[in-house]
């Protein structure tokens, strides 16, 4: 999976994984890409929307793929 570099400044990103995230009252585990300079990031995508526990590649690729969509 190939990340773009940010749109907003150029810097590197990179996929991150969270185990603890707060989404409706309970904590879960989410993936996302952030910048490393200037720590622009994508929406969280919830692992909690693929059936999922422990981190899946379907949420990986998700994350890539609103990083990379540039809209």
């Amino acid at each position: 999976m190939e990340l773009k570099k940010c749109p907003f400044c150029g810097g590197e990103a990179y996929l991150e994984k969270s185990s603890r995230v707060y989404n409706k009252g309970k904590t879960e585990k989410a993936a996302f890409v952030r910048c490393m300079s200037c720590m622009a990031r994508t929406g969280k995508v919830m692992l909690s929307d693929y059936n999922c526990t422990s981190h899946s590649r379907e949420a990986e690729e998700k994350a890539v793929e609103l990083w990379n969509r540039r809209i």
